[in-house]
């Protein structure tokens, strides 16, 4: 089954780079012209006469007993700086208040989710929607990943032939810089693209049709640093080739980074076999490419590997028959080497419903994570979003949320701090016999908290325009419990493509 959907100066080996600066600041106030002083100094009396005690301290904000008036008033008035006076701060008072002045609790742009309003605008815990880059066209989710990195996030996507697009974000989701991976040998087109932390840093893996006359697949490992520029040769190293056939690939870290997983299916006249291999982050082969599953009359699809707990991993594709009838999903663990642990094991679901792996919570307190299978249930009045958990100890589906009569599209999952996190976008076709009918379609973001609140984060009351093409969300963790979501919106006329932004903080 195939999805349908999912210059900052400085140059990259002489490539430019497009920066984007957001620069964020307070309002200013004049000064008070000089301090209000009490009329004379407090006595102590327990003092020798004439003696005063207490004559004020430099810093401190004024009180009843420090030697210094209350100051004026601050310029916020709302959230955690109601109330607020200027400190006294080296002989004045604060010309334009600061934390000093209205307390540990304020910040000038809010980050936290601790349900104050901290920079004290009158919104408590607000959500920020944000044009983060303009795109040049529409990558569906196999062509489009994310990564959390040192002091940001990257994220790289196909340009929709043979390019690959870095982008670069701070941890505000604002766009820092972009460049074009230099590739010595340039594919005809790039078929997937996927952003993965090993022990050495971040890697990109991506697949590519070269040559015009006989054209075949390769599976390439490119190491990045942390700002996405690429350490040794740009094209990386090739993992696998093969001749030309739609190749579906997948690869996982070990959960110590030493080691990554690659699988991918092959067959001429549609995929028959999931090929398997483990390499070092520098792309060097541990354990050979081998078979890891065949069938003889299912099309083979949705390959994905996930790094498990015990060193080892966990292996998925999708069983489908050439109609639209329900999906069988195999699973099996692997050990460190790629040899097989335990038995197999075989779930059905709905046809279109896009299972996903994911290393969840323990269950328990002190345990282990364990593997869950994410799916949707795309059809009916009442589409569904289910988890599987005990994948190998006969856990059953179990309902996370219903979600709105559409067509529920792919959707974003992330394990954060306070446990499971989803975001998906609900679409519906517009009927526009002028547009072009992969613009004709438009919707709604939702968001699914850990503790089970379902929140419709669309900035506003009309529903967002999108691209058949680029239903995905890709979900983030950030700093101060905040979550981070990214998306694409589109239009036809004018025919645009934009990479937008969500914080917010999940109930």
């Amino acid at each position: 089954m195939q999805s349908r959907m999912k210059s900052l100066g400085g140059p990259w080996g002489g490539l430019p780079l497009v920066v984007a600066l957001l620069l964020v600041g307070c309002g200013s106030s004049t000064s008070p012209s000089g301090p209000v002083r009490d009329a004379g100094t407090q006595v102590d009396a327990g003092t020798d006469a004439g003696i005063t005690a207490d004559a004020g301290v430099a810093d401190d904000a004024g009180t009843a007993d420090s030697g210094v008036a209350e100051g004026p008033p601050c310029e916020r008035t709302q959230g955690v700086c109601a109330g607020a006076k200027r400190a006294w701060v080296d002989g004045a008072y604060e010309p334009v208040c600061t934390a000093r002045s209205y307390g540990a609790d304020y910040e000038t742009s809010e980050t936290r989710c601790d349900g104050l309003d901290n920079d004290c605008d009158g919104a408590t815990d607000p959500t920020t929607w944000a044009d983060a880059a303009p795109m040049q066209w529409a990558p569906d989710d196999t062509r489009a990943d994310s990564l959390p990195v040192a002091g940001g996030f990257l994220m790289v996507s196909s340009d929709g032939l043979a390019g690959i697009q870095l982008l670069r974000f701070d941890e505000a989701l604002t766009l820092r810089s972009t460049a074009t991976l230099p590739l010595a040998s340039v594919p005809i087109r790039v078929t997937r693209t996927q952003l993965v932390r090993t022990s050495r840093g971040p890697t990109l893996f991506f697949i590519a049709v070269y040559s015009q006359t006989d054209p075949f697949v390769q599976g390439r490992l490119v190491q990045l640093d942390e700002l996405g520029a690429p350490i040794g040769p740009p094209e990386g190293v090739v993992l696998f080739e093969q001749p030309l056939a739609w190749a579906n690939a997948h690869v996982a870290a070990s959960v110590e980074g030493e080691r990554l997983a690659v699988i991918w299916t092959w067959g001429i006249a549609g995929a028959r076999e999931v090929h398997g291999m483990t390499v070092d982050p520098a792309g060097q082969v541990l354990s050979a490419p081998r078979v890891l599953h065949r069938s003889d009359s299912l099309n083979l699809s949705a390959a994905e590997v996930l790094g498990l707990g015990d060193g080892g991993f966990l292996v998925k594709t999708n069983e489908n028959t050439d109609s639209f009838d329900d999906t069988r999903v195999w699973l099996q663990r692997y050990d460190r080497e790629l040899l097989p642990v335990g038995e197999e094991r075989i779930l059905t679901v709905p046809y279109a419903a896009l299972p996903r792996l994911l290393l969840a919570a323990p269950v328990e307190e002190g345990g282990v994570e364990e593997p869950t299978m994410l799916y949707r249930e795309p059809h009916g009045f009442t589409p569904r979003l289910l988890q599987v958990r005990s994948l190998f100890d006969q856990g059953m589906p179990e309902t996370l949320t219903p979600t709105k009569q559409s067509q529920t599209s792919l959707f974003g999952a992330t394990m954060t701090s306070r446990g499971l996190q989803l975001a998906w976008l609900s679409m519906l076709s517009i009927h526009d016999s002028d547009r072009d009918p992969s613009f004709a379609w438009e919707g709604r973001l939702w968001g699914r908290s850990a503790s089970g609140v379902v929140t419709d984060w669309t900035p506003g009351p009309e529903p967002m325009p999108l691209h058949a093409g680029t239903s995905w969300v890709h979900l983030h963790e950030l700093p101060g419990h905040q979550l981070g979501a990214l998306m694409m919106t589109a239009t036809d006329k004018p025919r645009t493509y934009t990479l937008r932004s969500l914080r917010y903080c999940a109930p």
